[in-house]
């Protein structure tokens, strides 16, 4: 569930205070001169709403020098760039929160405008039906990744892949499993390398906001010449992994395929594709300290994936 809580205020005269409202101008001709501050909790970096005080107006900052979770050994600049340049790139096509500034001297902060919405992990949290807005996100992502279209680089999905697994901490006979069932995928044809895209990167329940339509938040993640079903495959595999039931589960994957898909043959192809990333989702999900004791069940399921014949 996310959570924001008031952090405290941005008086005039406090330099990234200051900073801000010299980065949004005109924005800014009805500012009282106080900006409260909120901090937005889960992220895995120090994250926060700031709301000018006489305004309807608030803007979000993302600390890339400040991470909150395991990866901290990163470049924070390459990484603030990154985002802002996906988040200016992605809105030509999709619904993002608009990249306003970047600055190295404040954490390497990224700011763009706040978008209000519910997260639809939040949305499932509490019982609401995700049939709406998980149209909304198929619609959004085939935008993306129609609109992005290339070549796939199979050898990085593939590689990404490893990586995630070498994060899992695997015992040996179990990798060893692993790496068989990926060895029959990588002589599949079924994930060939002509369909590639830039997809969003990281694509959970917790990265689209529902508000009527749907916003697609966080692209620090986000690549090109990667396979487009890989964002369907982790966004399925949270839905599963989110807890309820497995019925409902499966017929909300079901129905963000459809939607997704153009028609039949397209929703054959991409479920089949669909359970190498699913079981990369899983993985994902395997090596969060904060899930270990689902970690068995959520590396079987991966495992399980990977069995299914690709042929």
């Amino acid at each position: 569930m996310s959570i924001e809580r008031a952090i405290g205020r941005l008086e005039v005269g406090d330099p990234f205070g200051d900073w801000l409202a010299g980065v949004l101008g005109d924005r800014m001709q009805e500012w009282c001169g106080g900006v409260r501050v909120y901090r937005i909790e889960p992220a895995s970096h120090i994250v926060c709403r700031y709301e000018f005080a006489g305004t309807a107006f608030s803007v979000v900052g993302k600390f890339f020098g400040a991470p909150t979770g395991a990866k901290t050994r990163y470049d924070a600049d390459a990484a603030m760039k990154h985002e802002f340049d996906r988040l200016r790139r992605a809105a030509g096509w999709i619904c993002v929160p608009r990249a306003l500034a970047t600055n190295s001297r404040f954490h390497s902060v990224l700011v763009t405008e706040h978008v209000p919405g519910l997260p639809i992990r939040d949305l499932h949290a509490a019982g609401v039906s995700l049939y709406e807005p998980l149209t909304g996100v198929a619609h959004l992502l085939r935008r993306l990744h129609d609109s992005t279209r290339t070549s796939c680089n199979r050898a990085r999905d593939f590689a990404y892949f490893h990586a995630v697994l070498d994060q899992t901490g695997l015992a040996e006979p179990l990798r060893e499993r692993f790496n068989r069932l990926l060895g029959t995928w990588w002589r599949s044809p079924r994930i060939g390398p002509d369909a590639g895209c830039m997809v969003h990167g990281d694509a959970t329940p917790g990265n689209y906001l529902f508000d009527g339509s749907v916003c697609a938040i966080d692209f620090e993640g986000s690549r090109d010449h990667a396979h487009p079903v890989r964002d369907l495959g982790i966004l399925a595999a949270e839905l599963r992994a989110s807890g309820g039931s497995t019925t409902t589960a499966e017929d909300y994957i079901g129905h963000l395929l459809w939607h997704y898909s153009r028609d039949e043959e397209e929703f054959r192809h991409h479920t089949a594709v669909l359970p190498f990333f699913m079981a990369l989702g899983y993985l994902r999900i395997a090596r969060l300290p904060w899930r270990t004791g689902e970690r068995d069940w959520l590396l079987a399921e991966a495992e399980a994936c990977l069995a299914a014949s690709p042929g």
